[in-house]
């Protein structure tokens, strides 16, 4: 899928920084947001897209997956987190008092065309009446953070709520009869790190045949955006589990990671075989992400520097997203 070879190629081979964790979340969210638009504007926004900066590229269509960050300190960010009410106090980077907030000014330039600039009714406008929905770790947590922050002025208080019931949190704008969830599912399938509160456990046990305890919460979402990545990285070996938590005759057995991974993917995308409407429902998969590290970049130059030349990637991604590949 095209939005999986976006995260790959702008994924940098160091450790990835605090800084590009937010910038991929952003990239996502902008990239849900065009096919909301898409949704409802297609044929006015594919017109806009053809037309060139110039006229030898006048023929060339738009790809939103062509192009490079640009600074931007005129029309973003694109909201405030302070005036954010559902603001996280786990991204909250400037109410704990993060000073180096000029990432949140990077905004993603296709090299043939511009995005329309973001209209929180407009994308409203687009969701009545549908669900989008986000599922997996911390990264797509922060995305939908991001995304209820976008569009949260723009609908009075009496016509918006949030809910929270275990895995599940939903923003939902009454409105529109549209909502915005995030469903904490980090291996996809089941596995021993399903609480969203408490997952930091000494040993990961992955149930790579079970996903229905979490997709029978998906199934009827009209645009669907996974990830996982993060949560493999863990030992060459991983424990799997054929057979149930709650009894105690299930076999146990180390698995190397990279056939896990394929397992759990494998009946991931065979369930969504089974049971969505491709031509209702539509999907992206996140396959690599930045880790949780904390960067501080001593001049916007070199903060620029290491955004724009992002290049390649490690063995060790390489090889994760070869088998997401090979099973997409």
């Amino acid at each position: 899928m095209a939005p999986m070879n976006v995260v790959q190629t702008l994924s940098p081979t160091l450790s990835i920084r605090n800084s590009l964790h937010s910038l991929i979340a952003l990239l996502i969210t902008i990239l849900v947001i065009v096919v909301v638009y898409l949704s409802q504007h297609g044929e006015q926004l594919l017109e806009d897209c053809a037309k060139s900066k110039n006229s030898e590229k006048s023929n060339l269509r738009c790809d939103l997956f062509s192009g490079k960050w640009v600074f931007d300190n005129e029309s973003y960010p694109l909201y405030n987190e302070r005036q954010c009410t559902f603001m996280s106090d786990q991204l909250a980077c400037e109410k704990f008092g993060r000073q180096d907030l000029s990432f949140r000014n990077w905004r993603w330039q296709p090299h043939h065309c511009d995005i329309p600039r973001f209209n929180a009714t407009a994308l409203l406008e687009g969701l009545r009446n549908k669900r989008l929905m986000f599922v997996g770790d911390s990264l797509n947590r922060g995305m939908w953070v991001s995304m209820v922050c976008l569009v949260h002025s723009a609908v009075p208080p009496e016509f918006k709520a949030m809910h929270s019931n275990g895995s599940l949190n939903v923003f939902k704008a009454t409105e529109y009869n549209a909502s915005i969830e995030f469903y904490w599912a980090p291996l996809l399938v089941e596995s021993n790190s399903d609480n969203p509160v408490s997952h930091r456990l000494p040993e990961r046990i992955v149930r790579v045949q079970a996903i229905e305890k979490h997709a029978r919460h998906w199934t009827d979402a009209d645009i669907l955006v996974f990830n996982t990545y993060l949560w493999w990285r863990s030992k060459s070996q991983m424990k799997v589990l054929w057979g149930s938590f709650e009894n105690s005759d299930g076999i146990y057995k180390y698995v190397k990671r990279l056939r896990v991974y394929e397992m759990a993917l494998k009946t991931w995308s065979d369930w969504l075989e089974v049971h969505v409407d491709r031509s209702k429902t539509q999907l992206f998969f996140v396959s690599m992400s930045p880790i949780h590290e904390r960067y501080i970049f001593r001049h916007r130059e070199e903060e620029a520097k290491l955004i724009t030349s992002i290049k390649g990637m490690g063995d060790e991604r390489r090889s994760l997203c070869q088998h997401g590949k090979e099973i997409l």
